[in-house]
């Protein structure tokens, strides 16, 4: 493993605690897309959420496995040659497999993404809510990387 990568749990959870997008790449017959989302994170378990149609839903209904990473303290470097270019940063990347919840899971996937966003609970407005799939994710290997 590289040194400036880590599977410390709770670096990791620290660096998907404040992202504020994840961009997950996803496979469909058409080929490979990546998609940034909302999310929210609970142990093991990645909330999304997405309309019911189109084609991020579609690769997600499959329950195919997909990939996500995000990133946080993003500080760009300089220097007087061109290697000296690029950024810090603090990264996770992970692998995940999708499957769509209903319900109770659906209601506690969307309120945790609320909650993240929005600092607290807020109402849900019927039609939007009925062209709304949420998903868990469940996380199979992450890690993160300290880019300094």
């Amino acid at each position: 493993m590289r040194k400036d990568v880590t599977l410390d749990p709770a670096v990791v959870a620290d660096i998907l605690a404040r992202a504020e997008v994840l961009w997950l790449a996803l496979i469909d017959e058409a080929g490979p897309c990546c998609v940034p989302v909302n999310f929210a994170v609970e142990g093991d378990k990645l909330y999304i959420h997405s309309g019911r149609r189109g084609r991020k839903a579609a690769a997600l209904d499959s329950g195919a496995p997909l990939a996500f990473s995000t990133a946080v303290d993003l500080e760009p470097k300089t220097g007087d040659a061109a290697c000296k270019y690029g950024y810090r940063f603090r990264s996770v990347m992970g692998t995940g497999t999708p499957r769509r919840v209903e319900g109770d899971e659906m209601r506690t996937a969307l309120d945790a993404i609320t909650l993240k966003y929005a600092g607290g609970l807020l109402p849900y407005e019927d039609k939007p809510l009925a062209a709304t799939a949420a998903y868990v994710i469940d996380i199979e290997s992450v890690s993160a990387r300290i880019k300094e």
